[in-house]
């Protein structure tokens, strides 16, 4: 790797983790500790670089994690990893490789449903979360949380997605600017 990527992926990985890390602290703001997150994974693709990115995911992953105390029970360290951290970069890579758009967004749909389901079972089964915890007028919500969980999935998803394409693109323009 030249010397930028590596710079670069370092920035990124700092950056991930310091959300990451005041995700798992502030759990008011772990949601959106994620998606900013995500969005500094995707500097080093400035440069072409999917490793460089990768790593930089990794890294401040870990590096969050360590810096968390190795919380796993909090909502962050499993979202990034089986989702957040790794989504941007492939969806970015698929894009570039032309795949064609109902089979990127079918594959991608079906993951982020996926992990929905993944952590409300996760939160369900390991943390014990119950729904009787929540407010009466929400117990509705128990007997069609699953069809819920899979609406909003999808919603979300797409949501996500155009934020990641945006995101890539004001990345690409901004870093364009102040790198010569």
């Amino acid at each position: 790797m030249k010397s930028k990527v590596i710079a670069i992926s370092a920035i990124s990985a700092g950056l991930t983790a310091i959300c990451l890390t005041v995700g798992i602290y502030i759990e008011m703001a772990d949601m959106v500790a994620l998606i900013i997150a995500s969005s500094f994974v995707i500097l080093p693709l400035y440069y072409k670089s999917y490793k460089g990115s990768v790593l930089a995911s990794l890294a401040g992953g870990v590096i969050a994690t360590v810096f968390g105390g190795f919380n796993f029970l909090s909502l962050v360290i499993p979202s990034f990893f089986f989702f957040f951290g790794i989504y941007p970069i492939l969806s970015c890579f698929l894009r570039e490789k032309g795949l064609k758009k109902p089979i990127y967004f079918f594959i991608g749909a079906i993951w982020c449903v996926a992990y929905f389901y993944g952590a409300y079972f996760y939160y369900t089964a390991v943390m014990g979360l119950d729904f009787a915890d929540f407010p009466e007028w929400l117990n509705w919500l128990n007997d069609y949380i699953l069809y819920f969980l899979g609406a909003f999935g999808i919603i979300f998803y797409f949501v996500y997605d155009r934020f990641v394409t945006v995101v890539r693109i004001l990345t690409d323009k901004f870093l364009g600017r102040i790198i010569k």
